[in-house]
């Protein structure tokens, strides 16, 4: 039987991890964003939005969730319809995948629903024109390994082609979101068109060195690839602070430094769950001390899970 109602979560990522612009992802446990949704006999698609967080799109012609949700219903055309309720946890602009998250949980509930559901990979073209109305760009970097979980390599964008890579688990992933925003759409607007071949090249090779060091779990070859030439140099400048964190998650015992996503959160790497918690105590106080910011810090092995149906009701 078909549940009738269901609860979705859909978690956090952390995108780019350095080199890997627009190309690489890792899921984590949290935050994240939950849908509820039911049938209902009217056709359609009711939207409600249920947050704490200020600038939320409360529109249904301009929030993700809804957007993709509406998509999806479009495009399967079932007998009845659906309403549902989007609990935004994640914070606008905050460098954690926060549309991502949305769109996820949003297609993921109402798939669930569906007499003819599709596979999560099947699902990820209604959930990138999510992101392309949040951004612009329908990068999947974010959504990939919010949906599925686990690392994500976005191999090619024409045609669509997603490769998961290990992650070794024995790293944790730090995240430290100061109380600031930076608009992704904004972040990608002060990147290059072109970049110098010597600058790619480097990319390239921190890009394919940082997957075998995470599959690996190699300290060493991790710390040597996650560094980003093209991306970090240019959107730093909009996160007060930055190098300041940076140097003090390094001095704390961090594999690798860099921002997440668009920022303003910087992500770290640490090799195990005590040095995890000493650095982002670090990067946090370096925050406040330099920038007079407030942090939240967000400590997680990879999740391997991706998006999930916390719970499923029946008529």
């Amino acid at each position: 039987m078909k549940p009738r109602s269901v609860k979705t979560y859909a978690p956090a990522t952390i995108s780019n991890l350095g080199p890997g612009f627009d190309t690489l992802g890792v899921a984590i446990n949290s935050p994240g964003d939950t849908v509820v949704a039911r049938r209902r006999s009217e056709p359609g698609l009711g939207f409600s939005v249920a947050t704490k967080n200020a600038g939320v799109p409360l529109d249904a012609k301009k929030n993700v969730a809804s957007f993709v949700a509406s998509l999806l219903l479009n495009e399967k055309h079932p007998s009845f319809g659906i309403e549902m309720i989007l609990h935004k946890s994640m914070p606008v602009g905050s460098g954690l995948g926060s549309s991502a998250a949305s769109s996820v949980a949003a297609a993921v509930a109402v798939n669930a629903l569906l007499v003819k559901p599709l596979s999560k990979a099947d699902l990820l073209p209604f959930i990138l024109e999510g992101e392309r109305l949040a951004c612009g760009s329908a990068h999947a970097d974010n959504a990939a390994p919010s949906l599925l979980g686990g690392g994500c390599l976005i191999r090619s964008y024409d045609p669509l082609d997603v490769v998961p890579f290990p992650v070794n688990p024995s790293l944790v992933w730090i995240v430290v979101h100061p109380n600031t925003e930076v608009l992704t759409k904004k972040a990608r607007t002060i990147l290059p068109d072109q970049i110098p071949l010597r600058s790619a090249i480097r990319q390239w090779g921190n890009v394919a060195g940082l997957i075998m060091g995470l599959g690996a779990g190699d300290r060493d070859l991790i710390k040597r690839c996650v560094e980003d030439v093209v991306a970090e140099p240019l959107r730093a400048q909009l996160i007060p602070g930055f190098y300041d964190v940076k140097k003090a998650a390094l001095a704390a015992g961090a594999l690798g430094c860099s921002i997440s996503g668009s920022g303003p959160s910087i992500f770290a790497i640490a090799s195990s769950m005590q040095k995890a918690r000493i650095i982002g105590t670090q990067m946090a106080k370096t925050f406040r001390l330099v920038a007079n910011i407030e942090s939240n810090v967000y400590i997680s092995r990879t999740n391997g899970i991706g998006a999930r149906i916390a719970w499923r009701k029946g008529a």
